[in-house]
């Protein structure tokens, strides 16, 4: 391998090593973002409806960053599901709407947290997938690149001095004439 190529895997190596846990941890997001966003369409903003909702594993998980408990969330929605008035003119009942509304609030914001945690790895997973392509392709023995403003932008946005850019250029360059001669 010649060195402006070496060069450039080497540095490329070390930031493509947690592609996979980024990826994995994106997927992660947006499986909560989707459970999330499905919580907060069934509720609509109705603290009547947190206690009837199918999954209540995403709200009992909640429960350490609530810092709640179960018996503390049954007792709430078995208040709000009474529709006897004196019930319903109770302080302990207007303390249960509360919390279920607290809840609610709480998922929303964990909603906007996790869309801007997405719009974040999302950028950082492309560009890391780019980097791996790159690497990919440096690391063959005649690589080849099919997308040249693509690899100029992306040898710019990386460490790489002029004159390697130039060999690099010229090398991708002399690859890719002898693989268009090599299909003709």
């Amino acid at each position: 391998m010649k060195d402006f190529v070496k060069r450039l895997t080497n540095e490329l190596e070390p930031l493509i090593a947690d592609l996979p846990e980024k990826s994995r941890t994106l997927e992660l997001k947006k499986e909560e973002l989707e459970n999330v966003s499905r919580f907060l369409a069934y509720v609509n903003g109705d603290v009547h409806l947190v206690g009837i909702y199918a999954n209540q594993d995403i709200i009992v998980d909640s429960f350490d960053k609530l810092n709640t408990n179960k018996d503390e969330y049954k007792a709430s929605c078995y208040l709000l599901e009474s529709e006897d008035n004196n019930v319903k003119n109770l302080p302990q009942y207007k303390k249960a709407y509360d919390y279920n509304l607290n809840i609610i609030n709480y998922f929303k914001d964990l909603k906007s947290t996790l869309l801007n945690e997405i719009d974040e790895l999302e950028v950082v997973c492309k560009e890391k997938h780019l980097e791996e392509k790159y690497y990919q392709i440096l690391s063959g023995d005649s690589p080849y690149v099919d997308e040249p403003e693509e690899f100029t932008k992306f040898l710019n946005c990386h460490n790489v001095s002029d004159e390697d850019k130039i060999e690099l250029m010229l090398y991708i360059l002399n690859n890719n004439v002898a693989k268009y001669e090599e299909r003709n």
